[in-house]
């Protein structure tokens, strides 16, 4: 196995005869091992392993940038010559940068060495629970993994990271099935630093095996209706993504044709929003330690009692722009939850739908958004009625953003993010 310091030493040397330039870089090594079950039975085991170099450089304020797998000699200087030649190929820019030194630090991250016998343990448990549980699901595969990760991060400002992480992820892949009627395929996913408790218990694993067993005789929607509808957080992160990314991302940033573009300190959102990006939060698992500009990554939030506080830029866009650059270069997303029950939310609804995801293209700049609500249940009267097929909903997002109603005292902690349901209205629903 390669040692990186090592290489990152190589890449330090030949970087340094090269005189006047600014470059970062990082050497990473990457050990996965991946575990399949089938129909209840372990059915693979292998270890993958994957070098990465990334190195980002800047001559006569010229940007080049280049990544490679290898970690020989030969392949580095050839690597760090062309990235130089495809750097003098660019524009000159005096916004491109790199940040200041940083303390020299190491970082020691969630479960760095696996337990591969409870690993497997937790899978057979988890195995024997869904049938125990969820008898009217179809499990098709269940895929374990450890990964485990050693970067070193180096800039010619002096700056130095060594991180060392580990983490678990747990993907199950299934479907609901009666014996005569099944839903389409599904999946739930979690990521944890321990196993200290059984995997079903995790995440959203529970909640997603039951909604497969309830959407197996879905009901049609007929004609058009203004609703409510109930984003569940995995949904709610994917609405939240597209908002950012349209109205506070670095490329609208750049252009200036986010809808949010000066609109720092002005309300965009409802008062009952504040979203955050937390990648030091104790129940995000795996994080980054800098930003990609190579800044200590900090905890911060974008959006405050429906405020907006900054956008997500780079140090390249904050200089161009002339904005504060972003803390941090994650979608650690952290809202934390509200004081209503789901339960609760349900019952307040007149009419509406609990939609699980949506399925559409990237909305355009105005945040105009059309998708088929997936995974989703028709509410009536603060009922379930049940699970529905063939919806359409239809709705602006900077719209949305204002029109958050509630966020459910539940939230979903997966590892990647911590997020509640979302109540929304005035939504377009659409039936056959």
């Amino acid at each position: 196995m390669a040692n990186i310091i090592e290489v990152s030493d190589k890449l330090k040397s030949l970087i340094d005869k090269k005189g006047d330039i600014k470059a970062q870089y990082t050497v990473a090594l990457t050990q996965t091992r991946e575990i399949t079950m089938e129909n209840g039975e372990f059915t693979l085991f292998r270890t993958l392993f994957d070098n990465a170099v990334s190195i980002k450089l800047i001559k006569d304020g010229r940007l080049g940038t280049t990544s490679l797998n290898k970690f020989d000699d030969k392949s580095l200087e050839e690597a760090l010559e062309n990235v130089i030649k495809s750097s003098e190929a660019g524009t000159a820019d005096e916004n491109f940068d790199i940040a200041p030194k940083m303390d020299a630090a190491k970082f020691t991250i969630g479960a760095v060495k696996p337990d591969i016998d409870k690993l497997m343990q937790r899978a057979q448990e988890l195995s024997e629970d869904i049938k125990k549980k969820h008898p009217k699901v179809l499990v098709m595969q269940i895929i374990l993994k450890h990964v485990e990760l050693h970067s070193v991060y180096r800039n010619t400002n002096g700056s130095q990271d060594e991180k060392f992480s580990g983490r678990y992820e747990v993907v199950v892949e299934f479907a609901g099935n009666d014996g005569k009627n099944s839903t389409g395929l599904a999946s739930t996913y979690v990521m944890t630093d321990n196993l200290d408790k059984p995997f079903i218990e995790l995440g959203n694993i529970e909640k997603d095996l039951k909604d497969a067993e309830d959407s197996i005789n879905p009901i049609s929607l007929d004609g058009k209706f203004d609703g409510e509808v109930i984003l569940t957080p995995n949904c709610a992160m994917q609405m939240i993504y597209y908002a950012l990314s349209n109205f506070a991302g670095e490329s609208v940033v750049l252009d200036g044709t986010g809808l949010w573009f000066g609109k720092i300190g002005q309300k965009v959102a409802s008062d009952k929003m504040t979203i955050a990006f937390k990648p030091w939060d104790e129940r995000i698992v795996d994080h980054e330690v800098h930003t990609k500009d190579g800044f200590r990554s900090e905890d911060y939030t974008i959006i405050e009692n429906g405020v907006l506080n900054g956008y997500m830029t780079s140090l390249y866009a904050a200089n161009k722009c002339k904005v504060e650059r972003a803390k941090n270069s994650g979608f650690d997303l952290v809202i934390e939850g509200g004081d209503i029950a789901f339960d609760d939310m349900i019952k307040g609804i007149r009419r509406g739908l609990i939609v699980g995801a949506v399925s559409c293209g990237m909305p355009s700049g105005n945040g105009e958004l059309s998708g088929v609500a997936k995974n989703s249940f028709y509410i009536e009267d603060g009922q379930i009625k049940g699970a529905v097929t063939e919806a359409m909903i239809n709705f602006n997002l900077a719209d949305m953003m204002h029109n958050i109603t509630a966020l459910s005292k539940e939230v979903l902690c997966d590892g990647a993010m911590v997020v509640p349901y979302i109540e929304v209205s005035h939504v377009l629903i659409s039936g056959k």
